[in-house]
């Protein structure tokens, strides 16, 4: 750990403890961890100057991510009125009908509101209307606005526009800090016992007290939570990057010649661990999670036998089968099969397919009306209710698919430039890969890269990247994935 300054310690310490909190998912502990990344970005460019983040080195692939988080700001910035009608029809009707004609008095505006109340609601014809025709607003109201914005929700865009940026300024710090070898060890040393611990306790939550949040209250109803989180799902999120990582540098570490003792504990304590990480995710009944862990981990050991020696293939093939018999065990006898088995039981409950389906149905013509910019992140759930079907009365506050929530939310402008920002990293990412296949140290990039590859797939059918914690997860492993080349582009 001496290899960490204060502002590694404020950014990992965020990471790690983020989860603790149901996920962070309430806003004042989200806001909390923003400030507490800015700081430690602000530290790093006291120390360092732009240097400090890399800002004038090898960041320029990082263009779309920034375009996109000022792509939020703009949605909130209040624009002429016939310019959002020109790119936003919809939003810009929505908003007349709200805001009357550009131009109107605070007092016409409130008696046009009073008027359209008096006519929904039958009692109120027959009470008694002022000599001036409606309320008096005072001298204290003020007008209508006389701008558009693009976000129907722009308090709420808002608040995840300067998330995003803290989410940026966190990638960018920790890219800079784990070029250091030594430092990012300790990152991972870190993380590796983050993800031993979240495992260990919400297995030992899902035994002795299954309804009840870290034993601390009672869950929200109609909830099942898994260690900190209310919705199991969003725990297998944090797994599904753990478990491949885990995997990755045990087996490395175990296989490796030279490694010597010390690396072959390193490696079986991380080989423990991600059976841990792969049991707690199992119990957690996440199906989108068990199926990707399981495709990653068979990844990982094809390429573990195609690379070790003959023992050690052996040994691997032993050590395979005693897995697959003991996660399996977990999986068979566990509640993932009867969450596997409500698959083709409609009424069962929970989210069935046809039930997402309906709602990714929705949602698409949610986003066909706001197609090019967008109805504003986070506006999703006051809109959505308008384009369920009849009958359709379930709360949905997410879409449970966060490439078509990227669409109604940001439109068309948002989907290029995460599409930008996805195909620099992926290319960034397999660099790395190949370049650690070289070295000798292909498992444990493989794994990590993989982690990655298992969370943005689950991405299809879930909303764990708007769990601030899993999305702080999320950046701060990526950041690592591509920091070997921040390191190569100084040294050159």
């Amino acid at each position: 750990m001496g290899a960490l300054t204060a502002e590694d310690v404020l950014v990992l310490g965020t990471a790690v403890v983020l989860p603790w909190f149901w996920g962070g998912v309430g806003l004042n502990t989200y806001r909390a961890a923003a400030a507490v990344v800015a700081i430690a970005a602000g530290w790093a460019l006291i120390r360092g100057g732009a240097a400090g983040l890399s800002l004038w080195r090898g960041v320029s692939w990082l263009l779309p991510a920034a375009l996109l988080g000022a792509w939020a700001f703009v949605q909130t910035v209040p624009l002429p009125r016939a310019w959002v009608a020109a790119v936003s029809p919809k939003a810009a009707s929505l908003q007349a009908e709200a805001f009357g004609p550009e131009g109107s008095s605070a007092g016409v505006w409130m008696r046009g509101i009073e008027a359209d109340a008096r006519t929904r609601v039958p009692e109120a014809a027959s009470a008694a209307v002022p000599a001036h025709g409606g309320t008096d607003p005072g001298t204290g109201v003020p007008s209508p606005p006389r701008g558009f914005t693009l976000s129907l929700q722009p308090s709420v865009t808002l608040e995840k526009a300067f998330w995003y940026a803290a989410l940026l300024l966190a990638f960018l710090l920790v890219q800079r800090r784990t070029a250091d070898d030594r430092r990012a060890a300790a990152y991972r040393a870190t993380l590796f016992v983050s993800f031993g611990v979240l495992a260990i306790v919400g297995i030992l939550n899902h035994v002795t007290a299954p309804n009840r949040l870290l034993w601390l209250r009672d869950a929200p109803f109609l909830t099942h939570p898994f260690g900190p989180y209310v919705d199991p799902s969003h725990f297998g999120g944090v797994m599904e990057l753990a478990v491949p990582w885990l995997l990755g540098y045990g087996l490395q570490a175990w296989l490796r010649r030279g490694a010597g003792e010390h690396g072959r504990v390193k490696g079986v304590l991380a080989l423990v661990a991600a059976g841990l990480c792969a049991a707690a995710a199992l119990l957690a009944a996440s199906r989108m999670a068990a199926m990707t862990l399981g495709v990653v981990t068979l990844t990982m050991g094809v390429v573990a036998i195609a690379t070790a020696r003959e023992r050690g293939r052996r040994v691997l093939l032993v050590g395979a089968l005693a897995s697959v018999f003991l996660l399996g065990s977990v999986a068979f006898f566990g509640p993932l099969r009867g969450r596997v088995e409500d698959l083709w039981s409609p009424g069962a409950g929970g989210l069935s397919g046809n039930v997402r389906g309906i709602a990714w149905t929705s949602g698409f013509r949610l986003g066909q009306d706001y197609a090019l910019t967008g109805s504003g992140f986070g506006a999703f759930g006051e809109l959505y209710p308008a384009y369920l079907p009849r009958g359709e009365s379930d709360f949905w506050d997410r879409l449970h698919n966060d490439y078509l929530e990227l669409y109604v939310a940001g439109g068309l402008v948002a989907v290029a430039l995460a599409s930008w920002l996805t195909a620099g990293f992926v290319a960034r990412a397999v660099r790395v890969v190949r370049a650690a296949a070289v070295s000798g140290r292909l498992l444990s990039s493989l794994g990590r890269a993989l982690g990655l590859a298992a969370l943005a797939a689950h991405e299809a059918v879930e909303f764990n990247l708007q769990i601030p914690a899993n999305a702080l997860l999320f950046v701060v492993i990526s950041a690592m994935a591509v920091a070997p080349l921040v390191r190569t582009s100084e040294g050159s």
